[in-house]
């Protein structure tokens, strides 16, 4: 189980190298990387939501606004942050601003939830944003003016994903929750498979242009970090503890870091582990981690 976890975090932190070589070494578009990530992915989902039809019926008829906000936020929303900011963000800068989502999850849950935190989760989210503010700062100074919008609209992506959360939380507590995945990645992937087969954006020219690389990377990001990184994850929530789950978020970063030294993808800068390391505490503050860590 553990395993499989840490296998599931070595193909998500390698899909910012695999974002980063699309954007950078290819020249593809942000909209027309989700085109052909996502694309592929919607008969998965169709064929899952069909397997079990029942459950799809009602929970579209019950909460379908609330899923096409998810599905907004989690495909487009995340995705065309994420790509675009990663034109000039380094791979292991932008998942540690991923891994920023369960602070902006706390502030939203706070705001719309009626939800309470402790004096250390409001700690701890100031924490993670003067982390933050510290990196994008000092690399904006190394790296140049231009890195700050873009670090910027990658601050956007865990936004999304944190609105994706809070709008179904309500939802996840009476349906499975990898249903509702699949349905709102189905839903939101829609309009890029339509996209991707009128080959919009030049997707048809780039999917002929692609090496044997192009296609691993394709791949990695379609299949291992999307259809089965989302089966995996789900899962391993049911047969372990939050907790437990949640601590292997922490370690996209260094993972991130480490496959950037392997693969030559990026340089290192000082910043990136100084203040990634106050920006990770203060999210593991706002999360409770090492609170239900010692329950």
């Amino acid at each position: 189980m553990l395993l499989a976890l840490f296998v599931l975090f070595v193909f998500w932190s390698n899909s910012f190298h695999a974002i980063a070589y699309f954007r950078r070494e290819l020249g593809v578009s942000s909209g027309s990387l989700v085109m052909l990530r996502y694309g592929p992915v919607v008969p998965f989902c169709l064929a899952w939501c069909l397997w079990r039809r029942r459950e799809t019926r009602e929970l579209l008829a019950r909460h379908f606004r609330r899923v096409a906000l998810m599905a907004l936020c989690m495909i487009p929303g995340y995705n065309l942050a994420l790509n675009w900011g990663q034109l000039r963000v380094a791979p292991a800068t932008a998942s540690l601003l991923i891994a920023t989502n369960p602070v902006f999850t706390l502030l939203l849950a706070l705001a719309f939830l009626g939800e309470r935190a402790r004096a250390t989760k409001l700690i701890g989210m100031g924490v993670a944003f003067l982390g933050v503010y510290l990196l994008v700062q000092t690399q904006q100074a190394a790296f140049g003016r231009t890195y700050l919008p873009y670090a910027l609209v990658v601050l956007l992506a865990p936004l999304s994903w944190a609105i994706a959360t809070v709008a179904g939380k309500a939802i996840s507590r009476e349906t499975d929750p990898l249903l509702l995945t699949f349905a709102a990645t189905g839903l939101g992937s829609l309009p890029f498979l339509i996209g991707l087969a009128a080959g919009m954006e030049g997707t048809h020219a780039t999917l002929a242009g692609l090496t044997w690389l192009g296609w691993v990377a394709l791949a990695h990001l379609t299949i291992l970090c999307t259809i089965v990184g989302f089966a995996v994850w789900f899962w391993a929530l049911r047969r372990l503890q939050a907790s437990t789950a949640a601590a292997f978020v922490f370690l996209n970063p260094p993972l991130t870091a480490l496959f950037g030294y392997l693969w030559h993808t990026e340089r290192f800068h000082w910043s990136t582990a100084v203040y990634g390391g106050v920006t990770l505490a203060g999210v593991a503050l706002s999360a409770g981690v090492l609170r239900r860590a010692r329950r």
